[in-house]
């Protein structure tokens, strides 16, 4: 009988004891998801990195004040501004991002500072429903990725890549910063303001989208400008000057050479026009391809920013030039023609190139890019041709090669978006047809093979004093399309190229918007692994403090249980 009320004790005490720690489970669990729901709905966070990576700063929540002010005082009370924020990945990969994570807590840091004008959306996933944001997409071919950031007011909206949201020093030794609050604003006073930036298309050199049928025969790549976020509109640079809100030139095929200031109506010559516009952090597109005659003042301009087009002479004994024309590209062993001369490229592979295919790249697996017809660009001749090893400490996991030019504090740096394959070949051409030699056989002018179809020019120009050790850097671009196909109907229009998502990336790195001024970046350094992080013996600290405070609690509540318990017995 004792031992059975012995056993009954035990199974009573037992089931107590079941029943306590189940019920101290269960209210940790629910402690927990209560303080997790209230600290992550209301951004109760201790920020413990070195350069507040997570908190929103002062002159970021001042500027973002007066933009949805200003917005709002050319809007009725009974419609105030209204934008709304858009993660194409849901919140468990946002915050597992390295790149998006700082981007998102800015975001939710906006919404909580002015609830009623932001909106943070964090639950598409553009991989399981990407209808969610067929609204945003340049047409039914382009892609957006989970890396991509979609802010939107009204009808008007940007998507943002994630590389958008970090910054290179002008060179690759210099410091990476975080530039997500001065991204944001940007993209906000973009959407929230009367008025796009403008994208002009020269129309006087007999350009392709210089007629209502050129218009209609590239209707696609104008579509995918102005998705990009740009109104497009035509200029004739010898009679007008470039608008102010201009913050992208357009040269498509061009057939004609600029002219001097001896020969426009102004007296003012176009180019210096075009010089002047780069030299306030704008951008300059120029497409052409085998067919563009020789453009001598333009050509010369473009080598100033690095470009050189691939021309041929053939002179008599006398030195007169008997046949001259330009390099035709052809590709056999990248062909989708059968013949060579439509094929698709090789993806350039670091700095500036890297950074702006990124998104395309890693997310879209390196879709084919289209070229044909297409001319070759080569380095011009005072640019300094550099290697850049790959180098995993700085972040470099692939050797590239690339142009620099640097003259009065001046730093221009070209980057090589498309080549072709190692065994292409180059053809001269003249008139719409290959130029024959004596025995009528085509002149094969070059047999280098990896030919630049697509290069983007950097020029970067201190503009004032960082936090520390560095300089604030602004940049101006200028993009040279060996290809007028490559922006055809045809091939922007399918789903099985790469052309519009490559076009849109390109058209969002160069097409600056109003940059608002007085947000420093934030700097990262750089550890031993090559991994960028921010973080302060302050943070080190408290993660010792808070693995070490509840263990050594617990341990000491043990303790005493256990000594009170054997005092009692």
């Amino acid at each position: 009988m004792k031992t059975e009320n012995g056993f009954r004790r035990k199974l009573r005490y037992g089931s107590v004891s079941v029943g306590i720690v189940a019920v101290v489970i269960a209210a940790s669990i629910l402690i927990n998801l209560l303080v997790s729901f209230l600290c992550f709905g209301n951004l109760w966070i201790t920020d413990l990195t070195e350069h507040g990576l997570y908190t929103f700063s002062d002159g970021a929540e001042h500027l973002l004040g007066v933009t949805l002010e200003s917005a709002n005082e050319r809007r009725s009370e009974n419609d105030p501004v209204k934008v709304t924020i858009t993660f194409c990945a849901d919140r468990d990969m946002l915050l597992a991002s390295d790149e998006l994570r700082y981007a998102y807590y800015t975001a939710l840091s906006m919404q909580k500072a002015f609830p009623d004008s932001i909106e943070v959306v964090d639950d598409v996933n553009v991989w399981t429903n990407p209808s969610e944001v067929d609204a945003y997409r340049a047409n039914s071919y382009s892609s957006i990725y989970q890396s991509n950031v979609i802010v939107s007011s009204g009808s008007e909206f940007r998507v943002l890549t994630s590389n958008l949201f970090f910054q290179e020093g002008a060179t690759i030794m210099d410091a990476r910063s975080y530039c997500g609050e001065r991204v944001l604003i940007r993209s906000i006073i973009a959407v929230t303001r009367a008025e796009m930036p403008i994208a002009c298309l020269t129309v006087n050199h007999g350009e392709a989208l210089a007629t209502p049928e050129g218009k209609a025969e590239y209707s696609e790549f104008l579509r995918v400008v102005e998705n990009a976020g740009f109104r497009v509109q035509d200029l004739d640079l010898s009679k007008e000057d470039i608008p102010a809100d201009c913050r992208l030139i357009i040269t498509f095929d061009p057939q004609k050479d600029f002219l001097s200031s001896f020969e426009t109506a102004d007296g003012s010559s176009e180019l210096k026009k075009l010089e002047t516009f780069l030299k306030d952090q704008r951008s300059f597109m120029v497409f052409t391809d085998a067919d563009t005659p020789e453009l001598y003042d333009l050509e010369e301009f473009l080598e100033e920013w690095g470009i050189s087009y691939g021309r041929y002479e053939e002179k008599d004994e006398g030195g007169n030039v008997v046949a001259s024309g330009s390099y035709e590209v052809l590709d056999g062993e990248r062909a989708v023609d059968g013949t060579g001369k439509i094929f698709y490229a090789e993806y350039g592979k670091g700095g500036v190139a890297g950074s702006s295919l990124e998104d395309v790249r890693t997310a879209g697996g390196e879709p084919k890019v289209l070229f044909g017809n297409a001319t070759g660009i080569f380095y011009s001749p005072t640019y300094q041709k550099n290697y850049q090893i790959a180098d995993e400490t700085k972040g470099i996991t692939e050797p590239f090669e690339y142009g620099r030019y640097y003259r009065n504090g001046q730093e221009r740096m070209i980057y090589d978006l498309f080549t072709a394959g190692e065994r292409a070949l180059c053809y001269a051409k003249a008139n719409g047809a290959w130029l024959l030699d004596g025995e009528g056989t085509p002149v094969i002018v070059d047999t280098a093979g990896g030919y630049r179809l697509m290069t983007l020019t950097r020029q970067t120009e201190a503009v004032g004093e960082g936090t520390g050790w560095t300089n604030v850097y602004e940049s101006s671009y200028v993009c040279a399309v060996g290809s007028v196909e490559f922006a055809s109907n045809e091939v922007l229009a399918s789903a099985s190229y790469g052309n519009t998502d490559v076009l849109l990336s390109v058209l969002r790195e160069i097409g600056k918007e109003i940059d608002p001024v007085g947000i420093e970046s934030k700097y990262m350094a750089l550890d031993t692994l090559g991994l960028y992080y921010d973080t302060s013996s302050d943070a080190a600290v408290a993660t010792v403090l808070l693995m070490a405070i509840p263990a050594v609690a617990c341990a000491v509540c043990g303790t005493v249980i256990l000594i009170r318990r054997r005092t009692r017995a």
